[in-house]
């Protein structure tokens, strides 16, 4: 319910902001966003390679998250308000760690697409992967009554449990990069960045 939540106020306020064509910074970012998904704007990319992805326990940053997992050696951890783990890959992608209230991942899962795939602030929400214990999806987010158009965008969320307790691991923009053009998110990086997930992550 607390993911749910904050997942909706994010959304909420950056629809919001957008709408309202914004001031300052925020503003601008928003701004940055509509130009960028219309125009030949450079889109950040990232590689991936595996061989650079070194297993870390997350427990040594909180220890609601007694998790292992292959992560690039640069990676940036800390702590989120939630008591999980967000993982700053690089300065527009993240990947955050919770420990999942649900009863089974199954539930777990059905209220995961239903915040993201199925959302109200989505539109052509489509499940790429759909796998017992992960999926891969895409989406765009709705066009803004002032014009704003957004370009879709691909994520995963993927699950581990033991002894009852569930982890998710779900990749997610940084709240302070929401400008970045949905384009970035590609559906092979997605696929590439879960299967890395779906092979290495473990509980403790």
């Amino acid at each position: 319910m607390i993911k749910q939540t904050a997942y909706l106020f994010l959304i909420s306020g950056t629809l919001a902001m957008a709408s309202c064509g914004g001031s300052g910074k925020d503003g601008d970012k928003k701004n940055d966003s509509t130009t960028q998904s219309t125009s030949a704007a450079p889109v950040p990319k990232m590689t991936i390679n595996e061989s650079d992805w070194v297993a870390k326990d997350l427990s040594t940053v909180s220890n609601l998250t007694p998790v292992t997992v292959k992560l690039p050696k640069d990676a940036k951890m800390e702590k989120n308000g939630n008591g999980g783990v967000d993982i700053h890959v690089s300065d527009w992608y993240d990947i955050t760690v919770s420990n999942n209230a649900s009863s089974s991942v199954a539930d777990a899962m059905k209220d995961d697409k239903t915040i993201t795939v199925d959302h109200q602030g989505h539109q052509d929400g489509k499940v790429v992967i759909d796998e017992p214990n992960g999926f891969v999806y895409t989406y765009t987010l709705k066009t803004e009554e002032n014009g704003t158009k957004y370009q879709p965008e691909s994520h995963f969320v993927y699950y581990v449990e033991k002894d009852g307790a569930i982890y998710s691991f779900e990749s997610v923009r940084p709240q302070s990069n929401f400008f970045v053009p949905g384009s970035a998110y590609t559906l092979d990086l997605a696929k590439q960045v879960y299967n890395i997930i779906k092979s290495s992550a473990k509980a403790n």
